[in-house]
């Protein structure tokens, strides 16, 4: 068999999503800004988010009919005091049980597109132009900005500058929690990490509620994990690819599907070379290679038979792997 033809049961893993579909996630007590059907652009109003959610008891309006869970209920005068606004839970035996709370944060448009669904305190479902990077999971609430692809230096330390203040950096290297918090710190819109580890994203998480303790708002510093928690290198697909889109406007959206997105035609896309993988797993997890040849079936641990290939890495060794230890980009 061809070195060509075993790359084809490669498990394949998209470089991109054209037109993405992208879910903006919504909590309970947040107030929706915008309509299904509505045109939207980079940094319109999507929701308001309640900061400190709380449930409130509120007195039902006799006059009006009952709204269904998920509807707004104003604020209503009491005896002693007023019912403030907010998202109806349930009603039970006239009285209404809200989510209510002060100083709303804002939940804005990521990129150009129209919104399709709203589902009132769980999400709404955007439909974008352009295209999509996919990832893994992404921390924090959506953002836009100019993407810019960071620098390093001799020893492959991420080289961080006032001067990318605004802008969605990605990192092409290994990356912590601290450094994070020094972009924020920079006025850094957001951030694209290849891999983070558990205590760092708990690391940014808890930094994250700590900024929004605050009464004055916050913007939003997404941080969009690509491959997950076992720390590696931007892939060279995918570094290749930020770097055509340097320069140019993307969001950073969660949900379902995490992604980057990016308001360009798919043509300007670079096409990775087709006989080109990377090892997803074992001691070589992270590293790239090009493909040899076959070198036959081998027996591991257990009596289990497995089928390798012979590759030859980036930095010049020859290695044997298991062919389900690789993925390709497509």
């Amino acid at each position: 068999m061809r070195p060509e033809d075993v790359v084809s049961f490669v498990v394949a893993r998209p470089l991109i999503v054209e037109r993405p579909r992208v879910v903006v996630p919504l909590l309970p007590g947040d107030r929706v800004a915008t309509a299904v059907g509505a045109i939207v652009a980079p940094g319109d109003l999507l929701a308001e988010r309640v900061r400190d959610p709380h449930l409130v008891d509120a007195v039902s309006d006799e006059r009006g009919v009952p709204p269904r869970p998920g509807a707004w209920v104003p604020a209503t005068p009491r005896r002693r005091r007023t019912s403030p606004a907010g998202e109806l839970l349930f009603e039970h035996e006239g009285r209404r049980r809200i989510v209510a709370g002060p100083h709303p944060d804002l939940v804005a448009a990521p990129a150009a597109g129209a919104v399709v669904e709203i589902h009132p305190g769980v999400e709404i479902v955007l439909q974008l132009e352009g295209i999509g990077i996919p990832g893994s999971a992404l921390l924090g609430d959506p953002g836009h900005g100019r993407l810019a692809l960071l620098p390093g230096d001799a020893d492959g330390r991420t080289l961080l500058d006032v001067a990318h203040a605004g802008n969605v950096v990605v990192f092409p290297g290994r990356v912590d929690a601290e450094a994070l918090t020094r972009a924020r710190a920079m006025g850094i819109a957001g951030a694209i990490v290849p891999a983070f580890s558990d205590r760092d994203r708990r690391d940014v998480v808890a930094s994250d509620a700590r900024q929004r303790a605050g009464l004055h708002r916050l913007a939003p510093f997404p941080v969009l994990v690509l491959d997950g928690y076992l720390r590696r290198a931007l892939a060279g697909p995918v570094h290749d690819l930020f770097a055509a889109l340097a320069g140019v406007d993307v969001g950073l959206v969660g949900g379902s599907s995490p992604m980057c997105v990016a308001g360009v035609s798919a043509d300007v896309v670079p096409s990775p070379q087709p006989d080109r993988v990377r090892v997803r797993g074992g001691r070589e997890a992270g590293h790239e290679g090009r493909f040899v040849g076959l070198a036959g079936p081998r027996r591991v641990a257990g009596g289990i038979a497995i089928e390798t290939v012979r590759l030859v890495l980036d930095d010049g060794r020859t290695v044997v792997l298991p062919l389900g230890d690789l993925e390709r980009f497509a």
